[in-house]
Order: C-alpha cells, then structure tokens, then sequence
C-alpha cells in the first residue's frame, strides 16, 4: 500500500497532475517545488493530505534539510517522483549559454540524486519503496539543440538502471 509520495517539481505539469492522482487515491504527499504558491494551492485542494513544501532541488543542503525535517506522518516514503526538470535553450552547442547548461545539469541531474540519496536510505530500512524519475526521448534520440538536455535524461535513464541493480 502506497501511504505517502514525495513529489519534485509539483508546482505545474506532471509534477501537479502526479501529486493531485496520489492525493485522490488517499496518499499523503509532500508536494515540493520552488513557487511554493502553487503547491499551497494544491493543499488548499486537498486539505492535510498534502504538505506543500518549498524546495529547490540543486540547493544539496536545502534537500536534506527537508527530508530530515518531515513531519512524523510525511516521513516515511513510500514512493520518491523525481520530476523536477527544465530544457533551456534550443539553440547549437556553439552558442548556448553555459548558465542554462549549468542549471539543467544541477535541476535534472544533481537534484535527482540529491533526493534519491535524502529518500532512499529510509526506503532501504523499511524494505519498501519505489523510486521514480523522470526521464525524456531526447536521452535516447538527439535533436537540434538538445545537446546537454538530452545528456542529462541520458543521465536520469543510466542513474534508474543502475539505481534498480543497487537495490
């Protein structure tokens, strides 16, 4: 039985339609995003069941602060949704900004496992539990200025299958 889900990214797209499916069906989720408005929304849908929490995922103290700071009945997770994501830029690798490519890396990778590594040691404890990241095509079929967008859910697919072999 699914009693509680940690989503990232749960402000807007997959991340809200997630939280809103798990909150429907009775979990209790921790609703985590940068526009901390949107997701008090979400709470204000559904009442206690989801805890709207302020979290920017590249932050790696922010992260383990927040996981360690769950209250009691938040703190067992039982499923962990990587959704947190961007793809800045369309433009060739010869004239992207580095500050986009730095923040897809730090959102789409180094969030991802910062959360894992905060969420999946109580998993372990507990054995039970599903991880769940996000990936994308563009990490397995390139496109025009998809370059490090791409790379990065090439990433989040290699980091799931060797994430599935460790546990």
């Amino acid at each position: 039985m699914i009693n509680t889900v940690f989503v990232t990214g749960a402000s807007s797209g997959f991340g809200a339609a997630v939280a809103r499916r798990f909150a429907a069906a009775g979990a209790r989720v921790v609703a985590a995003a940068r526009r901390v408005d949107r997701v008090k929304a979400l709470a204000a849908e559904f009442g206690p069941r989801i805890l709207p929490l302020a979290l920017d995922v590249r932050d790696r103290p922010a992260v383990a602060a927040a996981v360690d700071g769950l209250p009691d009945e938040f703190r067992a997770v039982d499923v962990l949704v990587n959704n947190a994501g961007l793809a800045l830029g369309l433009g060739p690798a010869q004239d992207a900004d580095l500050d986009d490519w730095d923040q897809m890396i730090d959102t789409n990778c180094k969030g991802l496992v910062y959360c894992t590594r905060a969420i999946l040691p109580g998993m372990v404890a507990r054995r039970r539990g599903h991880v769940i990241n996000l990936g994308s095509v563009a990490g397995a079929y390139p496109y025009p200025g998809g370059n490090v967008y791409g790379g990065t859910k090439a990433f989040v697919h290699q980091f799931s299958l060797n994430l599935r072999s460790d546990v």
